[in-house]
């Protein structure tokens, strides 16, 4: 990625500080080899700018326009200051930061940012703030997130958050995904941002979330063996496993037309409601 820069500096005409080239500037205020080009960059900057794209060239090349398009803005100002007429332009690695940030491209895909925004999407939508929730799509999206990562998550939420409150939302995270895979960026942006919405919108229930929960913890707090199946409920295929009783009593609920007495968890846990809260 840096040797494409490179390439790319090259070709523009824009040239490369090294390290003692940037010392010597910052003491002397400039020299004859820099003073003779329009525009510079710092040898740390091109590096910060390799390492802050991820391996994409374009993200790379419109970090560093946004930064050499804010320095030239500023050029004028600084001739009025300086009384100079001098044009010299030289890139830091702050410009390049700031670029970056400018374009909404600085986004860690794989950092602790990444995680801070999905949560953040993911507590907005929990809290009902659509605008907020919209928001920090965007902020993922503009940044080269993958739409299907988010698209997962949208998956995960419909059940997680807003559950049988609104059973629809599950169908909707999925048609959100299976358009993203059909369609991809950055066309697909609108299926999110509807289904975003949609769930800031939909009103919100854990129960089914709780409830799993509390089996699970059940099941792992079990101590000895877990419980057999009760002979009632177990499969019996072979004329051997009818005559041990498996399968004997079931009630087939519906031969029934009234409410069927009839246990379905193991003796030992009889009476325990898990979506008691």
């Amino acid at each position: 990625m840096e040797a494409i820069l490179m390439r790319a500096l090259k070709s523009l005409g824009i040239q490369i500080l090294s390290p003692d080239e940037q010392h010597a500037g910052s003491v002397n205020g400039s020299d004859s080899k820099t003073s003779e080009s329009g525009m510079c960059i710092e040898r740390s900057a091109v590096s910060t700018l390799a390492y802050l794209c991820d391996g994409d060239a374009r993200t790379g090349l419109n970090g560093l326009q946004m930064a050499v398009q804010a320095q030239l803005s500023q050029l004028p100002h600084q001739r009025n200051m300086n009384g100079s007429s001098a044009n010299r332009i030289i890139i830091t690695e702050d410009h390049v930061k700031e670029g970056l940030q400018r374009s909404h491209i600085l986004y860690d895909r794989a950092g602790e940012e990444h995680y801070n925004c999905i949560s953040a999407l993911h507590k907005s939508m929990r809290g009902s703030d659509e605008n907020a929730s919209l928001y920090w799509l965007a902020r993922m999206l503009e940044g080269g997130e993958d739409p299907l990562y988010v698209a997962r998550r949208l998956v995960r939420f419909a059940s997680e958050d807003i559950g049988l409150a609104d059973p629809l939302a599950l169908t909707q995270a999925v048609a959100a995904y299976q358009g993203c895979h059909f369609i991809g960026m950055p066309e697909c942006e609108v299926l999110l941002a509807q289904c975003v919405t949609y769930f800031a919108r939909a009103p919100k229930s854990i129960e089914v979330y709780s409830a799993y929960n509390s089996v699970k913890a059940c099941l792992r707090n079990h101590e000895g063996p877990l419980p057999p199946v009760p002979l009632h409920l177990r499969n019996a295929p072979t004329r051997l496993m009818k005559d041990i009783g498996y399968g004997k009593g079931y009630k087939y609920n519906p031969m029934y037309k009234d409410p069927v007495d009839q246990e379905y968890l193991p003796e030992e846990l009889k009476g325990v409601n898990f979506f008691k809260r």
